[in-house]
């Protein structure tokens, strides 16, 4: 799955960074037998892999809070967080 075919780079305290994975908070209309349909954000990691960016994971139902799930995948592509902490990750910032 190609997302993006470019390079990031950020600057972290005035040293640059070369971006492996970024992350996106992505819509997802779920429904459940209690609640119905209903609108969310989870959060889809992506990695460069040959000049293309492909799909790592995708963490369903995050928030229904799109500001708070982008809010959160920005956090992680800035910190360059490693895919198999995204859970644990999550699991912290909604225990806030």
């Amino acid at each position: 799955m190609s997302i993006f075919s470019c390079t990031y780079r950020i600057t972290i305290q005035k040293k640059q960074v070369k971006i492996v994975y970024i992350y996106r908070a992505v819509r997802q209309e779920l429904s459940t037998p209690e609640t119905g349909p209903y609108a969310t954000f989870g959060i889809l990691a992506l990695r460069l892999e040959a000049g293309q960016w492909q799909k790592v994971c995708l963490t369903a139902d995050v928030s229904t809070s799109r500001s708070f799930a982008a809010d959160l995948a920005d956090r992680c592509t800035a910190g360059q967080l490693d895919p198999r902490q995204l859970n644990d990750v999550i699991e912290d910032a909604l225990a806030f």
